[in-house]
């Protein structure tokens, strides 16, 4: 890569989402950040999503609003981005929380030790809002003792810290609120990434409208050439299942295939290639969406980038106690 490749994707990768699910939770996050100001009031919200809908980036994008600060007596904190563990124990994610407020030792002490030090650095670096993300790592967690137990000391670390807390996680996730009647209550607040609500808009229209609303970040035009814009729509669906990730991840693919080729434009070759290299090396030919002679299908047979992915199985404790 050059340095102009590197600031091309740079200027890209910085551009905020702007599809209505997105736009409304951040909208919504936003409120929460400023009725607290105002009164004091925390109130909690739950974002759920496929994988790649955007929740992340909506994280990130709270973080950007809300920057850190480093003043001459302590770092100020505002938004508390916590990736949750994959092993989402207790003392995992009170260590994970630790680690983000800048505690030098997050890993020693007990565990109450540890979220007793978490309430009192939240405090101390003014955290105002609490981010965490890949919240279905607790469902995910053990069967349901386990479940719970994690989701009752989260409620209560909430009711400690008193500032607004947002659970961001796949669709599962509402699972551990079932689990937990009192986290339930506190999470009332629900949004959902995902194309395809707009009742005014199709999903592939939706798809193709984020589309557009990055190509003026790119560093060369795009042109469609004699494709009409309903079939576009079309090719973009099938080539990304209507997932925000993946949209990016195309057009990052596009950008590539530019300094690469020393190319003027983007066109539907361009997005064939940055297919098969960026999101499926198997999409050619009629697997491949931007391809002449694509099948005009969705891509989710066995083997496809968009097979449904299998619900967590846990196996039972029994099968547990005869395998060991």
């Amino acid at each position: 890569m050059n340095v102009a490749e590197f600031e091309a994707l740079r200027v890209f990768t910085s551009e905020y989402l702007q599809f209505p699910p997105f736009v409304a939770a951040f909208n919504e996050i936003e409120r929460l950040v400023q009725l607290y100001r105002q009164t004091g009031i925390a109130q909690h919200l739950l974002v759920t999503g496929e994988s790649g809908s955007g929740k992340t980036t909506l994280c990130k994008a709270m973080v950007e609003r809300y920057p850190h600060a480093s003043l001459p007596e302590r770092d100020v904190i505002p938004v508390l981005f916590v990736p949750m563990p994959s092993t989402a124990t207790i003392a995992s994610v009170a260590e994970a929380m630790l680690a983000r407020l800048g505690d030098p030792a997050p890993t020693t002490g007990t565990t109450s030790a540890k979220t007793a030090r978490v309430a009192r650095l939240a405090r101390a670096c003014a955290v105002e809002l609490i981010l965490f993300d890949e919240a279905n790592h607790i469902q995910d967690r053990g069967q349901l003792p386990t479940q719970y137990m994690v989701g009752d000391w989260l409620k209560s670390l909430m009711d400690d810290v008193q500032v607004p807390t947002v659970l961001l996680g796949l669709p599962r996730v509402e699972n551990l609120l079932r689990v937990n009647e009192q986290l339930r209550r506190r999470f009332m607040l629900r949004l959902h990434l995902e194309f395809g609500k707009d009742p005014d808009h199709t999903i592939e229209t939706q798809c193709l409208r984020l589309f557009t609303s990055l190509t003026p970040s790119l560093p060369v035009p795009f042109n469609k050439g004699g494709t009409t814009w309903s079939e576009l729509a079309y090719r973009l669906h099938a080539a990304t299942d209507g997932r925000v990730s993946y949209v990016k991840s195309l057009l990052i693919g596009a950008i590539r295939q530019v300094f690469e080729q020393d190319l003027q434009e983007i066109t539907l070759a361009v997005l064939e290639a940055a297919f098969t290299s960026a999101i499926w090396p198997q999409g050619v030919g009629a697997l491949n969406p931007f391809c002449a002679n694509f099948d005009f299908r969705r891509l989710d047979r066995a083997g496809e980038p968009f097979q449904p992915s299998d619900e967590v199985v846990r196996p039972s404790s029994r099968r547990r106690a005869h395998a060991a």
